[in-house]
């Protein structure tokens, strides 16, 4: 549900940085994490030279879709991400600091990547 006057809505279409890490938490519930890399391509500098750089999002995905995401993606798939953002918090002992992480918590994973017979992803 939002806020009325609030979005807080992600999508996102790149490859998968690494595989996927799925566990388990006490609670029962699977959570699966990946990487998503994303490009953005701007003009910088005065003679107009175009240059691409690349944004890497950390997305996290639960439950059942944590599964099917585990066992589906590999390292250079390609998705698409929708879903939120999600922020959490907690204090690093060593340093004594409190820790930020932002990662898009996804509802919707749609696998981008073309299938051969024998179910292997084609790059």
């Amino acid at each position: 549900m939002q806020v009325k006057g609030t979005v807080n809505y992600v999508e996102l279409i790149g490859w998968l940085g690494n595989d996927p890490n799925h566990r388990y938490l006490p609670s029962g519930a699977g959570v699966c994490e990946f990487d998503v890399a994303t490009r953005r391509v701007s003009a910088k500098g005065n003679n107009g030279e175009w240059t691409t750089e690349t944004e890497w999002t950390t997305v996290e995905v639960w439950d059942q879709l944590a599964a099917v995401c585990h066992d589906t993606l590999r390292k250079g798939s390609r998705v698409r991400v929708v879903g939120s953002l999600r922020t959490r918090s907690w204090e690093d002992r060593e340093m004594g600091i409190r820790r930020y992480k932002t990662v898009v918590r996804a509802e919707d994973v749609l696998f981008l990547d073309s299938r051969h017979d024998d179910g292997e992803a084609e790059s």
